[in-house]
Parts: C-alpha cells; sequence; structure tokens
C-alpha cells in the first residue's frame, strides 16, 4: 500500500502544480490582454496629439506671420 500512497501523493502534488499552472497561464493571458488594449489606446492618443501638433504649428505659423506683419506697419507708422 505504501507505493500507492506515494504514487497517489505525487499524483496529487502533479495535479496541484498543473493547476497552478494553468491559474498563472490564464492570469498572465489576462495581463497580456490588458497590455494589448493599453497599447491600442495609447496608440490611439499618439495619434490624435499628433495631428494636434500639426495644427498647432499650423496655427503658430500663422500668428508668427501676423505678427511680424503688424510690427512691420507699426514701424512703418511709427517711421512716417
Amino acid at each position: 500500500m505504501s507505493k500507492l500512497n506515494d504514487a497517489n501523493e505525487r499524483l496529487d502534488a502533479a495535479l496541484a502544480r498543473l493547476e497552478t499552472a494553468v491559474t498563472t497561464r490564464r492570469h498572465d493571458d489576462g495581463q497580456a490582454d490588458d497590455a494589448v488594449a493599453d497599447n491600442a489606446r495609447l496608440q490611439g492618443e499618439l495619434t490624435q496629439l499628433r495631428a494636434d501638433f500639426v495644427t498647432l504649428q499650423e496655427t503658430s505659423g500663422t500668428v508668427s506671420s501676423r505678427l511680424d506683419d503688424a510690427i512691420g506697419r507699426l514701424r512703418n507708422m511709427l517711421a512716417e
């Protein structure tokens, strides 16, 4: 009977390790899914921020040109 008990104990230990491995795998898969979702969200944010940056660059260029024009007109008025 001792060999049978030893075999049962080894089987129980192996099943416990297997259950732990499955639980860990499920947890890791859940974390991987979360990471994929975060990555997709961050890529979307990055795309939007790049578009905003381009818009701000264009607006900044327009404002800069208008300020240069206004300064030029003021200088002309002061020179007269």
